[in-house]
């Protein structure tokens, strides 16, 4: 169970406070059964946070708290540290040791989901506490069985590949023309030289030259042709592959995001912008972050206590 502080300006929060509880209901937008769900140590090495608290926007509820607040509830309790949860960590926890590295840390995060939504390629870790010792222990997650971004079916997956290597072998078979074409008529050309300065006279022979000049004309418009084509098909298949790649880091990274969409902005910022794999993610996922923004009647809330008999209607 996580476990949290109430850091509200009334500054309550005792022990006694908190078993008093009614845990047997929806948690409300506020109050104390809100901020032990819900609340948040701030992000910093000192702990520093004007009047020790501040609302907590990426929850959309309760509070973040600091090193002030949080020395008050300890010593009202006579406690040493707040152990929480709820909040990914990269290492699978996080000790706030806002009194100094040497003290016993003030707050520890403890996160048990390693890879969290497949994404965030974090560790999970757990707390064993046994003989008056602590100890955290860390753990990855398990290999998934293999399935294609976002579940895509193989056909519609590999059209890109498809496409890109029939592309491949249209320009090869037209680069391979190309060059047959080139071979032949100068081996053909070749020959007719030798036989027309044998056999020719000097009228045959100019009658030669001018088919030949003719002959080289068509020649050479026909490999203007030919090789027009090769630059289309070999500029179609650079776009083609281009076109693959990037479609398969879209298809990726829609995904791994919420509702399938990528974040504003994000394609333009280029590589740099995923770089920190844990980092974007989080920030992907904020919006879950955030209490459900519905409002539940609590009497349509049947939720069984204890040793509570059920009753029928």
């Amino acid at each position: 169970m996580e476990v949290s502080l109430q850091i509200q300006k009334r500054q309550r929060g005792s022990l006694e406070d908190i078993k008093k509880i009614d845990r047997y209901h929806e948690p409300p937008r506020s109050g104390l059964f809100c901020d032990i769900l819900w609340s948040d140590p701030v992000d910093n090495d000192q702990g520093s946070l004007e009047n020790g608290w501040k609302g907590n926007e990426v929850r959309g509820c309760s509070w973040f708290f600091g090193v002030e607040a949080v020395h008050r509830f300890l010593q009202r309790n006579n406690l040493i540290s707040v152990i929480r949860a709820h909040e990914a960590q990269l290492e699978g926890y996080k000790m706030h040791r806002w009194k100094g590295s040497q003290d016993f840390p003030v707050v520890i995060t403890i996160f048990s989901a390693p890879n969290y939504c497949d994404v965030y390629k974090n560790k999970g870790a757990v707390i064993k506490f046994e003989n008056n010792t602590l100890n955290i222990q860390q753990f990855k997650d398990t290999p998934h069985p293999y399935l294609l971004p976002n579940f895509m079916d193989v056909f519609s997956w590999s059209i890109p590949f498809v496409t890109e290597k029939v592309t491949e072998m249209l320009y090869m078979l037209l680069k391979h023309e190309d060059q047959d074409q080139e071979s032949e008529n100068d081996i053909i050309n070749q020959q007719d030289i030798e036989k027309f300065k044998q056999i020719t006279q000097s009228e045959q022979s100019k009658t030669y030259e001018k088919n030949k000049s003719l002959q080289k004309q068509l020649s050479r418009s026909g490999k203007e042709k030919l090789r027009s084509r090769l630059k289309f098909v070999a500029t179609m298949m650079k776009m083609q592959k281009t076109l693959r790649e990037e479609n398969e880091s879209i298809v990726q990274l829609k995904g791994a995001c919420p509702d399938k969409r990528l974040p504003k902005g994000l394609l333009l910022q280029g590589k740099e912008a995923i770089t920190d794999e844990f980092n974007y993610m989080k920030l992907a996922d904020s919006i879950n972050e955030k209490m459900p923004n519905i409002q539940i009647p609590q009497q349509s809330i049947q939720i069984k206590k204890p040793g509570q008999s059920s009753k029928k209607k």
